[in-house]
Protein backbone atom coordinates (compact mmCIF):
# COMPACT_ATOMS: atom_id res chain seq x y z
CA UNK A 1 0.00 0.00 0.00
CA UNK A 2 2.85 2.40 0.79
CA UNK A 3 4.39 1.98 -2.63
CA UNK A 4 1.02 2.60 -4.27
CA UNK A 5 0.61 5.83 -2.28
CA UNK A 6 4.12 6.92 -3.21
CA UNK A 7 3.43 6.32 -6.90
CA UNK A 8 0.11 8.15 -6.63
CA UNK A 9 1.77 11.19 -5.03
CA UNK A 10 4.54 11.24 -7.63
CA UNK A 11 2.03 11.23 -10.48
CA UNK A 12 -0.14 13.91 -8.85
CA UNK A 13 2.85 16.20 -8.40
CA UNK A 14 4.36 15.55 -11.83
CA UNK A 15 2.47 18.34 -13.68
CA UNK A 16 4.06 20.90 -11.34
CA UNK A 17 7.43 20.05 -12.88
CA UNK A 18 6.21 20.99 -16.36
CA UNK A 19 5.56 24.71 -15.91
CA UNK A 20 6.66 27.30 -13.38
CA UNK A 21 3.28 29.08 -13.39
CA UNK A 22 0.52 26.44 -13.14
CA UNK A 23 -2.66 27.22 -15.11
CA UNK A 24 -4.87 27.70 -12.05
CA UNK A 25 -7.22 30.65 -12.49
CA UNK A 26 -6.69 32.60 -9.23
CA UNK A 27 -3.21 31.30 -8.48
CA UNK A 28 -1.13 34.05 -10.20
CA UNK A 29 -3.19 36.65 -8.35
CA UNK A 30 -2.46 34.96 -5.02
CA UNK A 31 1.22 34.87 -5.95
CA UNK A 32 1.16 38.58 -6.80
CA UNK A 33 -0.35 39.37 -3.40
CA UNK A 34 2.37 37.29 -1.71
CA UNK A 35 4.93 39.34 -3.65
CA UNK A 36 3.45 42.53 -2.21
CA UNK A 37 3.34 41.13 1.33
CA UNK A 38 6.88 39.77 1.21
CA UNK A 39 8.69 42.55 -0.64
CA UNK A 40 6.29 45.47 -1.06
CA UNK A 41 7.26 47.51 1.99
CA UNK A 42 10.92 47.58 0.95
CA UNK A 43 10.24 48.05 -2.76
CA UNK A 44 10.07 51.74 -3.76
CA UNK A 45 7.71 50.96 -6.65
CA UNK A 46 5.32 48.47 -5.03
CA UNK A 47 5.12 50.51 -1.82
CA UNK A 48 3.52 53.35 -3.80
CA UNK A 49 0.81 51.00 -5.07
CA UNK A 50 -0.01 48.68 -2.17
CA UNK A 51 0.29 48.28 1.57
CA UNK A 52 -0.18 45.29 3.82
CA UNK A 53 -3.39 45.32 5.82
CA UNK A 54 -3.31 42.42 8.26
CA UNK A 55 -6.52 41.59 10.09
CA UNK A 56 -8.43 38.57 11.40
CA UNK A 57 -9.27 37.38 7.92
CA UNK A 58 -10.56 33.83 7.30
CA UNK A 59 -8.74 33.32 4.00
CA UNK A 60 -5.03 33.55 4.72
CA UNK A 61 -3.79 30.04 3.94
CA UNK A 62 -1.58 30.78 0.94
CA UNK A 63 -0.40 34.11 2.36
CA UNK A 64 0.79 32.56 5.62
CA UNK A 65 2.38 29.60 3.83
CA UNK A 66 4.17 31.63 1.17
CA UNK A 67 5.68 34.41 3.27
CA UNK A 68 8.34 32.29 5.06
CA UNK A 69 9.07 30.33 1.88
CA UNK A 70 9.69 33.50 -0.14
CA UNK A 71 12.51 34.45 2.20
CA UNK A 72 14.55 31.44 1.11
CA UNK A 73 13.14 30.25 -2.24
CA UNK A 74 12.44 31.71 -5.69
CA UNK A 75 8.82 32.80 -5.90
CA UNK A 76 7.67 30.33 -8.54
CA UNK A 77 9.25 27.40 -6.72
CA UNK A 78 7.65 28.45 -3.44
CA UNK A 79 4.29 28.84 -5.16
CA UNK A 80 4.42 25.36 -6.68
CA UNK A 81 5.37 23.87 -3.32
CA UNK A 82 2.23 25.37 -1.78
CA UNK A 83 0.10 24.13 -4.69
CA UNK A 84 1.65 20.67 -4.35
CA UNK A 85 0.70 20.53 -0.67
CA UNK A 86 -2.84 21.62 -1.54
CA UNK A 87 -3.12 18.83 -4.12
CA UNK A 88 -1.93 16.13 -1.72
CA UNK A 89 -3.70 17.20 1.48
CA UNK A 90 -7.23 16.07 0.46
CA UNK A 91 -5.87 12.72 -0.74
CA UNK A 92 -4.00 12.16 2.55
CA UNK A 93 -7.08 13.33 4.44
CA UNK A 94 -9.32 10.91 2.54
CA UNK A 95 -7.02 8.00 3.36
CA UNK A 96 -6.77 8.99 7.04
CA UNK A 97 -10.52 9.53 7.46
CA UNK A 98 -11.33 6.18 5.82
CA UNK A 99 -8.81 4.39 8.04
CA UNK A 100 -10.18 6.02 11.19
CA UNK A 101 -13.82 5.42 10.24
CA UNK A 102 -13.59 1.81 9.13
CA UNK A 103 -10.58 0.68 11.16
CA UNK A 104 -8.87 -0.92 8.19
CA UNK A 105 -6.54 -0.06 5.34
CA UNK A 106 -7.99 -0.17 1.86
CA UNK A 107 -7.01 0.69 -1.67
CA UNK A 108 -10.33 2.47 -2.24
CA UNK A 109 -9.32 5.87 -0.74
CA UNK A 110 -6.36 5.94 -3.14
CA UNK A 111 -8.92 6.33 -5.92
CA UNK A 112 -9.50 9.86 -4.61
CA UNK A 113 -6.66 10.72 -6.97
CA UNK A 114 -9.38 10.78 -9.61
CA UNK A 115 -10.77 13.97 -8.06
CA UNK A 116 -7.50 15.56 -6.92
CA UNK A 117 -7.41 17.78 -10.03
CA UNK A 118 -10.94 19.03 -9.62
CA UNK A 119 -12.64 22.23 -10.77
CA UNK A 120 -11.91 24.21 -7.60
CA UNK A 121 -8.20 23.38 -7.75
CA UNK A 122 -8.04 24.44 -11.39
CA UNK A 123 -9.97 27.60 -10.52
CA UNK A 124 -7.10 28.34 -8.15
CA UNK A 125 -9.07 28.06 -4.90
CA UNK A 126 -5.91 26.83 -3.19
CA UNK A 127 -6.96 27.84 0.34
CA UNK A 128 -10.22 25.96 0.00
CA UNK A 129 -8.63 22.80 -1.40
CA UNK A 130 -6.02 22.75 1.37
CA UNK A 131 -8.73 23.32 3.99
CA UNK A 132 -10.65 20.27 2.71
CA UNK A 133 -7.60 18.12 3.33
CA UNK A 134 -6.94 19.61 6.76
CA UNK A 135 -10.59 19.05 7.76
CA UNK A 136 -10.41 15.37 6.78
CA UNK A 137 -7.14 14.90 8.69
CA UNK A 138 -8.54 16.61 11.79
CA UNK A 139 -11.71 14.54 11.62
CA UNK A 140 -9.63 11.37 11.37
CA UNK A 141 -7.68 12.41 14.47
CA UNK A 142 -10.94 13.21 16.28
CA UNK A 143 -12.45 9.80 15.52
CA UNK A 144 -9.23 8.02 16.49
CA UNK A 145 -8.53 9.84 19.78
CA UNK A 146 -11.84 11.28 20.99
CA UNK A 147 -12.57 8.37 23.32
CA UNK A 148 -9.07 7.01 23.83
CA UNK A 149 -7.30 10.32 24.57
CA UNK A 150 -9.99 13.00 24.94
CA UNK A 151 -7.72 15.79 26.16
CA UNK A 152 -5.37 15.31 23.23
CA UNK A 153 -8.29 15.18 20.79
CA UNK A 154 -9.90 18.34 22.17
CA UNK A 155 -6.64 20.30 22.23
CA UNK A 156 -5.80 19.31 18.67
CA UNK A 157 -9.33 20.08 17.49
CA UNK A 158 -9.32 23.57 19.02
CA UNK A 159 -5.97 24.35 17.39
CA UNK A 160 -7.20 22.77 14.17
CA UNK A 161 -10.41 24.81 14.04
CA UNK A 162 -8.38 28.00 14.42
CA UNK A 163 -6.11 26.85 11.59
CA UNK A 164 -9.14 26.05 9.44
CA UNK A 165 -10.66 29.45 10.21
CA UNK A 166 -7.60 31.23 8.90
CA UNK A 167 -7.19 28.86 5.95
CA UNK A 168 -10.79 28.83 4.68
CA UNK A 169 -14.15 28.91 6.46
CA UNK A 170 -15.59 26.20 4.23
CA UNK A 171 -13.00 23.79 5.61
CA UNK A 172 -14.31 24.57 9.08
CA UNK A 173 -17.88 23.79 7.99
CA UNK A 174 -16.65 20.52 6.48
CA UNK A 175 -14.89 19.54 9.71
CA UNK A 176 -18.07 20.14 11.71
CA UNK A 177 -20.03 17.96 9.27
CA UNK A 178 -17.43 15.17 9.50
CA UNK A 179 -17.42 14.96 13.29
CA UNK A 180 -21.17 15.56 13.69
CA UNK A 181 -21.97 12.01 12.63
CA UNK A 182 -19.45 10.55 15.07
CA UNK A 183 -20.77 12.64 17.97
CA UNK A 184 -24.42 11.94 17.16
CA UNK A 185 -23.73 8.21 17.03
CA UNK A 186 -22.02 8.38 20.44
CA UNK A 187 -24.98 10.28 21.90
CA UNK A 188 -27.40 7.71 20.46
CA UNK A 189 -25.52 4.82 22.04
CA UNK A 190 -25.24 6.61 25.42
CA UNK A 191 -28.66 8.27 25.37
CA UNK A 192 -29.52 6.95 28.85
CA UNK A 193 -26.41 8.51 30.44
CA UNK A 194 -27.57 12.10 30.81
CA UNK A 195 -24.56 13.39 32.72
CA UNK A 196 -22.16 11.87 30.21
CA UNK A 197 -24.19 13.29 27.34
CA UNK A 198 -24.11 16.78 28.85
CA UNK A 199 -20.35 16.58 29.41
CA UNK A 200 -19.88 15.34 25.85
CA UNK A 201 -21.83 18.23 24.35
CA UNK A 202 -20.15 20.78 26.64
CA UNK A 203 -16.72 19.58 25.49
CA UNK A 204 -17.65 20.54 21.93
CA UNK A 205 -18.33 24.17 22.85
CA UNK A 206 -14.74 25.46 22.39
CA UNK A 207 -14.65 24.00 18.87
CA UNK A 208 -17.43 26.37 17.88
CA UNK A 209 -16.87 29.25 20.30
CA UNK A 210 -13.27 30.04 19.37
CA UNK A 211 -13.81 30.23 15.58
CA UNK A 212 -17.10 32.08 16.11
CA UNK A 213 -15.35 34.66 18.27
CA UNK A 214 -12.70 35.12 15.58
CA UNK A 215 -15.44 35.52 12.99
CA UNK A 216 -17.12 38.27 15.01
CA UNK A 217 -13.78 40.11 15.13
CA UNK A 218 -13.20 39.73 11.40
CA UNK A 219 -14.14 42.29 8.72
CA UNK A 220 -16.30 39.57 7.16
CA UNK A 221 -18.85 39.60 10.01
CA UNK A 222 -20.45 43.02 9.40
CA UNK A 223 -20.88 42.44 5.67
CA UNK A 224 -24.50 41.99 4.58
CA UNK A 225 -25.42 38.37 3.92
CA UNK A 226 -26.11 38.96 0.25
CA UNK A 227 -26.90 35.75 -1.62
CA UNK A 228 -27.48 34.69 -5.18
CA UNK A 229 -29.13 31.36 -5.98
CA UNK A 230 -29.02 29.30 -9.14
CA UNK A 231 -31.60 26.79 -10.30
CA UNK A 232 -31.85 23.15 -9.28
CA UNK A 233 -30.93 22.25 -12.87
CA UNK A 234 -27.65 24.16 -12.46
CA UNK A 235 -26.96 22.33 -9.20
CA UNK A 236 -27.62 18.99 -10.88
CA UNK A 237 -25.12 19.82 -13.64
CA UNK A 238 -22.52 21.02 -11.14
CA UNK A 239 -22.46 17.71 -9.30
CA UNK A 240 -19.72 16.85 -11.78
CA UNK A 241 -17.45 19.58 -10.30
CA UNK A 242 -15.22 17.06 -8.44
CA UNK A 243 -14.37 15.38 -11.76
CA UNK A 244 -14.05 18.46 -13.97
CA UNK A 245 -10.76 19.27 -15.60
CA UNK A 246 -10.23 19.60 -19.36
CA UNK A 247 -12.16 16.99 -21.40
CA UNK A 248 -15.87 16.85 -20.61
CA UNK A 249 -16.66 13.38 -22.04
CA UNK A 250 -13.83 11.90 -19.95
CA UNK A 251 -14.96 13.81 -16.87
CA UNK A 252 -18.51 12.50 -17.27
CA UNK A 253 -17.24 8.98 -17.94
CA UNK A 254 -15.12 9.09 -14.77
CA UNK A 255 -18.05 10.26 -12.64
CA UNK A 256 -20.28 7.56 -14.12
CA UNK A 257 -17.63 4.89 -13.59
CA UNK A 258 -17.28 5.76 -9.89
CA UNK A 259 -21.06 5.87 -9.44
CA UNK A 260 -21.61 2.60 -11.31
CA UNK A 261 -18.90 0.81 -9.35
CA UNK A 262 -20.41 1.86 -6.03
CA UNK A 263 -23.87 0.79 -7.20
CA UNK A 264 -22.49 -2.63 -8.15
CA UNK A 265 -20.91 -2.91 -4.70
CA UNK A 266 -24.23 -2.06 -3.07
CA UNK A 267 -26.09 -4.57 -5.25
CA UNK A 268 -23.61 -7.32 -4.35
CA UNK A 269 -23.75 -6.47 -0.64
CA UNK A 270 -20.07 -5.54 -0.72
CA UNK A 271 -20.44 -2.06 0.70
CA UNK A 272 -19.84 -0.46 4.12
CA UNK A 273 -20.95 2.86 5.48
CA UNK A 274 -20.93 3.70 9.18
CA UNK A 275 -23.60 5.80 10.86
CA UNK A 276 -20.95 8.47 11.38
CA UNK A 277 -19.83 8.66 7.76
CA UNK A 278 -23.40 8.36 6.53
CA UNK A 279 -24.46 11.40 8.54
CA UNK A 280 -21.49 13.35 7.18
CA UNK A 281 -22.54 12.47 3.63
CA UNK A 282 -26.14 13.48 4.26
CA UNK A 283 -25.17 16.76 5.91
CA UNK A 284 -22.86 17.78 3.07
CA UNK A 285 -25.46 16.73 0.48
CA UNK A 286 -28.10 18.78 2.29
CA UNK A 287 -25.82 21.82 2.40
CA UNK A 288 -25.21 21.43 -1.32
CA UNK A 289 -28.96 21.54 -1.98
CA UNK A 290 -29.68 24.64 0.12
CA UNK A 291 -26.49 26.67 -0.40
CA UNK A 292 -26.44 29.70 -2.73
CA UNK A 293 -24.05 30.30 -5.60
CA UNK A 294 -22.75 33.50 -4.01
CA UNK A 295 -22.60 34.48 -0.33
CA UNK A 296 -20.87 37.49 1.25
CA UNK A 297 -18.60 38.02 -1.73
CA UNK A 298 -17.67 34.34 -2.08
CA UNK A 299 -18.64 32.77 -5.40
CA UNK A 300 -18.97 29.13 -6.46
CA UNK A 301 -20.30 28.64 -2.94
CA UNK A 302 -22.47 25.54 -3.34
CA UNK A 303 -20.01 23.95 -5.76
CA UNK A 304 -17.57 23.64 -2.88
CA UNK A 305 -19.95 21.23 -1.17
CA UNK A 306 -19.85 19.17 -4.38
CA UNK A 307 -16.07 18.92 -3.97
CA UNK A 308 -16.55 17.71 -0.40
CA UNK A 309 -19.00 15.08 -1.67
CA UNK A 310 -16.45 14.03 -4.29
CA UNK A 311 -13.83 13.21 -1.67
CA UNK A 312 -16.41 11.62 0.64
CA UNK A 313 -17.20 9.09 -2.11
CA UNK A 314 -13.75 7.67 -1.35
CA UNK A 315 -13.59 8.47 2.39
CA UNK A 316 -17.07 7.83 3.80
CA UNK A 317 -17.90 4.58 2.00
CA UNK A 318 -15.90 1.40 1.57
CA UNK A 319 -16.24 -1.48 -0.88
CA UNK A 320 -15.50 -4.73 0.98
CA UNK A 321 -15.23 -8.45 0.25
CA UNK A 322 -15.49 -7.91 -3.49
CA UNK A 323 -15.35 -10.94 -5.80
CA UNK A 324 -11.90 -11.19 -7.28
CA UNK A 325 -13.09 -10.45 -10.81
CA UNK A 326 -14.98 -7.34 -9.67
CA UNK A 327 -12.00 -6.12 -7.66
CA UNK A 328 -9.59 -6.60 -10.57
CA UNK A 329 -11.99 -4.91 -12.97
CA UNK A 330 -12.37 -1.95 -10.61
CA UNK A 331 -8.64 -1.55 -10.03
CA UNK A 332 -7.95 -1.77 -13.77
CA UNK A 333 -10.71 0.67 -14.70
CA UNK A 334 -9.75 3.31 -12.15
CA UNK A 335 -6.03 2.96 -12.84
CA UNK A 336 -6.60 3.52 -16.56
CA UNK A 337 -8.95 6.44 -15.92
CA UNK A 338 -6.48 8.02 -13.51
CA UNK A 339 -3.56 7.64 -15.91
CA UNK A 340 -5.53 9.05 -18.85
CA UNK A 341 -6.80 11.98 -16.78
CA UNK A 342 -3.32 12.80 -15.51
CA UNK A 343 -1.89 12.51 -19.03
CA UNK A 344 -4.43 15.10 -20.19
CA UNK A 345 -3.57 17.37 -17.26
CA UNK A 346 0.12 17.03 -18.13
CA UNK A 347 -0.61 17.79 -21.79
CA UNK A 348 -2.63 20.89 -20.86
CA UNK A 349 0.01 22.16 -18.43
CA UNK A 350 2.82 21.53 -20.90
CA UNK A 351 0.91 23.54 -23.49
CA UNK A 352 0.43 26.33 -20.96
CA UNK A 353 4.18 26.90 -21.03
CA UNK A 354 3.74 28.61 -24.39
CA UNK A 355 1.16 31.04 -23.00
CA UNK A 356 3.50 31.88 -20.12
CA UNK A 357 6.40 32.40 -22.54
CA UNK A 358 4.22 34.56 -24.80
CA UNK A 359 3.12 36.68 -21.85
CA UNK A 360 6.68 37.19 -20.67
CA UNK A 361 7.88 38.11 -24.15
CA UNK A 362 5.10 40.65 -24.65
CA UNK A 363 5.53 42.41 -21.28
CA UNK A 364 9.35 42.35 -21.37
CA UNK A 365 9.57 46.09 -22.10
CA UNK A 366 7.08 47.18 -19.43
CA UNK A 367 8.95 49.30 -16.90
CA UNK A 368 8.49 49.08 -13.13
CA UNK A 369 5.68 51.37 -12.04
CA UNK A 370 3.91 51.32 -15.41
CA UNK A 371 0.11 51.13 -15.35
CA UNK A 372 -1.39 48.42 -17.54
CA UNK A 373 -5.07 48.03 -18.43
CA UNK A 374 -6.45 44.63 -19.53
CA UNK A 375 -8.89 43.47 -22.17
CA UNK A 376 -9.48 40.13 -23.85
CA UNK A 377 -11.09 38.44 -26.81
CA UNK A 378 -13.94 36.47 -25.26
CA UNK A 379 -15.31 33.09 -26.41
CA UNK A 380 -18.47 34.88 -27.54
CA UNK A 381 -16.43 37.13 -29.84
CA UNK A 382 -14.30 34.35 -31.35
CA UNK A 383 -15.89 30.91 -30.75
CA UNK A 384 -13.77 29.19 -33.41
CA UNK A 385 -10.53 30.51 -31.94
CA UNK A 386 -11.51 29.38 -28.46
CA UNK A 387 -12.68 25.98 -29.67
CA UNK A 388 -9.29 25.28 -31.24
CA UNK A 389 -7.29 26.92 -28.45
CA UNK A 390 -5.07 25.27 -25.84
CA UNK A 391 -6.72 23.04 -23.24
CA UNK A 392 -5.27 25.06 -20.39
CA UNK A 393 -7.31 28.20 -21.10
CA UNK A 394 -10.72 26.75 -20.30
CA UNK A 395 -12.18 23.99 -18.14
CA UNK A 396 -14.29 21.26 -19.66
CA UNK A 397 -17.47 22.95 -18.36
CA UNK A 398 -16.58 26.14 -20.24
CA UNK A 399 -15.15 28.30 -17.43
CA UNK A 400 -12.23 30.47 -18.55
CA UNK A 401 -9.08 30.18 -16.44
CA UNK A 402 -6.73 32.63 -18.17
CA UNK A 403 -7.83 35.90 -16.55
CA UNK A 404 -5.10 36.25 -13.96
CA UNK A 405 -1.92 35.33 -15.83
CA UNK A 406 -1.28 39.09 -16.31
CA UNK A 407 -0.42 39.11 -12.59
CA UNK A 408 3.08 38.42 -13.95
CA UNK A 409 3.16 42.16 -14.60
CA UNK A 410 3.41 42.71 -10.85
CA UNK A 411 5.37 39.58 -9.96
CA UNK A 412 8.11 39.94 -12.59
CA UNK A 413 7.91 43.54 -13.86
CA UNK A 414 6.76 45.42 -10.71
CA UNK A 415 4.07 47.06 -12.84
CA UNK A 416 0.48 47.85 -11.89
CA UNK A 417 -2.56 46.03 -13.21
CA UNK A 418 -6.01 46.76 -11.77
CA UNK A 419 -7.18 43.32 -10.67
CA UNK A 420 -5.14 42.35 -7.61
CA UNK A 421 -7.31 40.64 -4.99
CA UNK A 422 -7.49 43.25 -2.22
CA UNK A 423 -10.90 42.66 -0.63
CA UNK A 424 -10.55 43.78 3.00
CA UNK A 425 -12.76 40.91 4.20
CA UNK A 426 -10.63 38.28 2.47
CA UNK A 427 -7.10 39.55 1.80
CA UNK A 428 -4.45 41.36 3.90
CA UNK A 429 -3.54 43.89 1.20
CA UNK A 430 -4.92 47.30 0.36
CA UNK A 431 -4.46 49.29 -2.85
CA UNK A 432 -3.30 52.87 -2.31
CA UNK A 433 -4.50 56.03 -4.09
CA UNK A 434 -4.51 56.85 -6.95
CA UNK A 435 -4.31 53.18 -7.95
CA UNK A 436 -7.46 52.34 -6.01
CA UNK A 437 -9.38 54.80 -8.15
CA UNK A 438 -7.90 53.25 -11.28
CA UNK A 439 -9.05 49.80 -10.16
CA UNK A 440 -12.50 51.14 -9.36
CA UNK A 441 -12.85 52.64 -12.81
CA UNK A 442 -11.60 49.46 -14.47
CA UNK A 443 -14.37 47.29 -13.03
CA UNK A 444 -14.11 43.94 -14.79
CA UNK A 445 -12.02 43.00 -17.82
CA UNK A 446 -13.85 44.23 -20.97
CA UNK A 447 -14.16 42.48 -24.32
CA UNK A 448 -11.77 43.93 -26.85
CA UNK A 449 -14.58 44.94 -29.22
CA UNK A 450 -15.57 47.65 -26.74
CA UNK A 451 -12.18 49.27 -27.27
CA UNK A 452 -13.10 49.92 -30.88
CA UNK A 453 -15.83 52.30 -29.74
CA UNK A 454 -14.31 55.50 -28.44
CA UNK A 455 -15.49 56.50 -24.97
CA UNK A 456 -16.71 53.04 -24.01
CA UNK A 457 -13.58 52.04 -22.07
CA UNK A 458 -11.77 54.67 -20.02
CA UNK A 459 -8.02 54.29 -20.50
CA UNK A 460 -7.15 57.57 -18.85
CA UNK A 461 -4.27 57.14 -16.41
CA UNK A 462 -2.89 53.97 -18.02
CA UNK A 463 0.39 53.64 -19.90
CA UNK A 464 -0.37 50.34 -21.67
CA UNK A 465 -3.18 48.05 -22.69
CA UNK A 466 -2.57 44.30 -22.56
CA UNK A 467 -4.90 42.26 -24.79
CA UNK A 468 -5.37 38.56 -24.02
CA UNK A 469 -6.14 36.01 -26.76
CA UNK A 470 -4.59 38.37 -29.28
CA UNK A 471 -4.31 35.56 -31.84
CA UNK A 472 -8.05 35.81 -32.42
CA UNK A 473 -7.55 39.25 -33.99
CA UNK A 474 -5.58 38.86 -37.25
CA UNK A 475 -4.69 42.55 -37.73
CA UNK A 476 -3.81 44.45 -34.60
CA UNK A 477 -1.61 47.12 -36.15
CA UNK A 478 -4.62 49.32 -36.89
CA UNK A 479 -6.73 48.31 -33.91
CA UNK A 480 -8.07 51.48 -32.22
CA UNK A 481 -5.16 53.28 -33.86
CA UNK A 482 -6.37 56.68 -32.71
CA UNK A 483 -5.75 55.66 -29.07
CA UNK A 484 -3.44 52.63 -29.14
CA UNK A 485 -0.01 51.89 -30.60
CA UNK A 486 0.99 48.23 -30.98
CA UNK A 487 4.25 47.52 -29.14
CA UNK A 488 4.51 43.72 -29.14
CA UNK A 489 2.32 40.77 -29.87
CA UNK A 490 2.23 37.00 -29.63
CA UNK A 491 -0.44 34.39 -30.16
CA UNK A 492 -1.64 34.73 -26.58
CA UNK A 493 -1.21 38.43 -25.83
CA UNK A 494 -0.52 41.82 -27.35
CA UNK A 495 0.77 45.00 -25.72
CA UNK A 496 -0.29 48.47 -26.83
CA UNK A 497 0.96 51.83 -25.65
CA UNK A 498 -1.91 54.11 -24.71
CA UNK A 499 -1.75 57.40 -26.58
CA UNK A 500 -2.55 60.67 -24.78
CA UNK A 501 -5.62 60.98 -27.00
CA UNK A 502 -7.13 57.90 -25.28
CA UNK A 503 -8.00 59.84 -22.13
CA UNK A 504 -11.76 60.32 -22.14
CA UNK A 505 -11.97 62.82 -19.29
Amino acid sequence: MKWALAVLCAILLAPLALVDVPPLLDYPNHLARATVLAFGAADPVLSRMYASHWAIVPNLGTDLALLPLLRVLPIHLAGRMVVGCAILLPVFGTIAYSRATFGTRSAWPLASGLVAYNATLLLGFVNFVAAIGIALLLAAAWITWRDRAPCRALALAVIGTVALFFCHLMGLVFFYALIAGYELEWLRVHRTERAAMFARVAALAPLAAVPFGLYLLSPLAPLPAETEFLSLADKTEDLIFPFVNYVLPLDIATACAVGAFLLVCIAKGCFRMTASSGVALLLVAGLYLVAPWAFKGTFFFYQRFAIMLGFLLFAAVLPVALPRATAYAGVTMFTVLFCVRMAIVALAWHGHRQDVADMRAVIATVAPGARVFLASVSPEEAPGYWHDGPLSRRLSNGIRIDYHLPALLLIERRAYWPFLFDNASQQPVTTLPPYRELAGRAGSMPDHRLLAVRGTVDLCGYDYLLLLEAGAEPDLSDFAADRLLLVARSEFAALFRVKPSACTS
